[in-house]
């Protein structure tokens, strides 16, 4: 059967899915192109970004062929302590050998300590170290080097490694320059899990006499001859990988004294000194580094291809339980043999309690002369029943994974480059977390630059726009004022010349005697001439300087009340806004022009009166009066809006046969009515 491939419903989750991936590529690609910018215009604010990226690249490849530091403590004893003291210098220690030594590097690893606030990684390191050495012929000592920062804020148990110039020394001295103190206190001290000195590839720390001004050896974990018995929180020297092959796990036993053993053919008789041993690291966490180690053992040699009549006992442990090394290589040394087979004799089997089976558990059997050991590669046989049990799916316990090179956690490699080399990480990766900071800030400091020119430039870009606005609205109100009174000019001149004409011809009197109707002509002539400069005085220029409103009030009334008896009084000085000018000249010729049309009347009296911030204008007649539904026409309609746009208050007195009253009192500074 043919699967659904081109159903309407794969169509659609396809669709769905197309557009999903769409705009999350989109994004992506965006916020790649957006980084990638963001880079180059911190690369273009600050060069060195570049060379500090390359420089990142060249430590991110070199820290790749690096071993790194033991993810567990291997444990085992802590090491060297000093006095407490207030100074620092007093709590110096010091290795003599019998004869002159060419050394050229040291090294120390920092005590590590759990304690219930949490690890102490670099227990007692100072932060300066001076290291002395006696020359031969020479009674004062010489400085061979000098540590002004050992960054103990960063390290984390790492060892310190220093090279030197190759030197003959009798003894040499570590001399602490500045200790840390104690948390609360003001004491100093001087502690070192291991010592070790090197000549070429040997560390001879453990062949020289040992001596310190002071030395805490009472308490338990704590002694002067710890300082180079090979147990650090360190573990072997090894690059990180994992073995096929954990070690050698015993047949389990019934007692802890069922005697076993595990022997190495070297193929042919070699000249050996030393045998090391590795314990192994289980995954446990109960059973811990150095469980299954030997309780009590011997190291037996021959130098025959076979028979058991000629073993030679090298080394022994003694009457006493050998001490736990936790996961510590042991070095057992001994004087020169001979030998073709080397034999791990155990006569006790570790067993830590009684609900634990005794085994035995080693990583590595090395057999030593100097540095180089015979046994690598080499076959091995033991008393096991069974050869090789399984761990997990990849990794087994065999007693070949003796002299296979590694120990249960790693390749097996010379302490030397090792510890150089760990020493080395270190101080890259602090190099590097330096790096690292200088490039965020940079990043951080180009992005701050970037926003704040890009806000500067919008603000810039914002600020120009406005005045590019206000610029423009200055041009058209220039132009919109040039416009007005361009045709200011032209209505005057060409509306107000044909009005003026019109009135003059309606002066000479072309019809019969008695006849009004030229006087009507020129009197509306000049009411539309006076209503064209009104609205141009108000409307078209209202910037000009203007006549005083009463004298404009009684050119007003000469115009529109020719023919009729007029009086004008009035009392204090008024000077009003445009709006109000403009409203006030409004009402008082709308009030005219109602009397002209309407009043019939023959005297018209005009009064204005200004006092206390009001003002008030009087305009009565002598005519016949309003009809009843007065109030209702459009003439006092139109009173009433524009007493209203002055916020006043209007009141209309009128009687038929006796005249009319208007009386309009408003503000002249605001539009609160009284």
């Amino acid at each position: 059967m043919k699967p659904f491939t081109n159903s309407p419903f794969s169509r659609f989750s396809s669709t769905c899915q197309l557009f999903g991936i769409i705009p999350l590529a989109t994004c992506l690609v965006a916020t790649l192109h957006a980084a990638e910018l963001e880079y180059r215009l911190a690369a273009w604010w600050k060069p060195e970004l570049i060379s500090i990226d390359q420089r990142l690249a060249s430590i991110h490849k070199e820290i790749q062929g690096l071993p790194r530091m033991p993810d567990m403590d291997a444990r085992g004893t802590h090491g060297f302590h000093s006095d407490f003291t207030l100074d620092s210098e007093s709590n110096w220690l010091r290795i003599d050998w019998l004869e002159p030594r060419k050394i050229d590097a040291v090294a120390l690893i920092p005590t590590r300590l759990t304690t219930q606030s949490g690890d102490m990684s670099n227990y007692g390191l100072p932060h300066r170290l001076r290291i002395e050495a006696g020359l031969p012929g020479q009674d004062e000592p010489v400085v061979l080097a000098e540590v002004s920062d050992t960054r103990l804020a960063t390290r984390r148990g790492e060892p310190l490694f220093i090279e030197l110039p190759p030197t003959q020394v009798h003894w040499l001295r570590f001399v602490p320059i500045d200790l840390p103190t104690l948390p609360g206190k003001s004491v100093r001290f001087f502690s070192a899990a291991e010592a070790l000195v090197f000549e070429g590839e040997s560390n001879i720390a453990p062949q020289g006499k040992l001596s310190a001004n002071f030395s805490i050896d009472a308490e338990t974990g704590w002694n002067l001859r710890y300082l180079t018995d090979g147990k650090s929180p360190l573990g072997p020297a090894e690059w990180p990988e994992t073995p096929i092959s954990l070690g050698w796990h015993t047949d389990i036993a019934s007692s802890r004294n069922t005697v076993t053993w595990a022997e190495i053919d070297l193929e042919k008789p070699r000249l050996i000194d030393a045998v090391r041993l590795i314990a192994a690291k289980g995954d446990s966490p109960v059973k811990g580094p150095g469980f299954g180690f030997p309780v009590r053992f011997q190291i037996l040699a021959t130098d025959t291809s076979q028979g058991e009549e000629s073993w030679l006992v090298v080394w022994e442990s003694g009457p006493d339980p050998f001490p736990n090394p936790g996961y510590n290589p042991v070095t057992l040394t001994f004087p020169d043999v001979k030998a073709r087979r080397v034999r791990l004799l155990i006569r006790e089997q570790h067993q830590p309690d009684i609900l634990t089976a005794p085994r035995i558990l080693l990583s590595e059997f090395e057999v030593l002369k100097g540095i180089t050991n015979y046994a690598l590669g080499k076959p091995v046989r033991t008393t096991d029943a069974v050869e090789s049990r399984p761990h997990d799916e990849k990794r087994v316990w065999s007693a070949a994974g003796l002299t296979d090179g590694h120990s249960s956690t790693g390749r097996l490699m010379p302490t030397r480059p090792w510890i150089g080399q760990l020493a080395k990480r270190f101080n890259l990766e602090t190099e590097q977390r330096s790096l690292l900071s200088q490039r965020t800030r940079i990043l951080n400091d180009s992005r701050t630059a970037t926003l704040t020119t890009a806000f500067a430039s919008l603000a810039a870009v914002i600020i120009g726009l406005i005045l590019w606005q206000i610029r423009i609205r200055l041009a058209s109100r220039r132009h919109i004022q040039s416009l007005r009174r361009r045709i200011a000019g032209d209505l005057h001149d060409e509306v107000g010349s044909n009005l003026a004409t019109i009135s003059l011809l309606a002066e000479i009197n072309y019809g019969q005697p008695g006849d009004d109707s030229a006087d009507d002509i020129s009197r509306l002539a000049r009411e539309s001439s006076l209503s064209l400069r009104e609205i141009i005085d108000f409307t078209l220029v209202p910037k000009r300087v203007r006549k005083p409103l009463p004298e404009r009030l009684r050119e007003i009334a000469d115009v529109m009340l020719r023919g009729i008896v007029w009086n004008f009084t009035e009392s204090g000085s008024l000077e009003l806004d445009l709006e109000k000018r403009r409203s006030l000249v409004f009402f008082f010729k709308e009030a005219l022009h109602n009397i002209i049309r309407h009043a019939e009347a023959s005297h018209v009296e005009l009064c204005l009166d200004v006092s206390g911030g009001y003002a008030t204008l009087r305009v009565s007649d002598d005519g016949v009066g309003l009809p009843v539904n007065a109030d209702s026409t459009d003439c006092l309609r139109t009173l009433k809006q524009r007493a209203e746009a002055l916020g006043g208050r209007l009141n209309v007195r009128s009687s038929a046969g006796h005249g009319t009253n208007l009386e309009l009192t408003f503000p002249i500074r605001n539009t609160r009515k009284p």
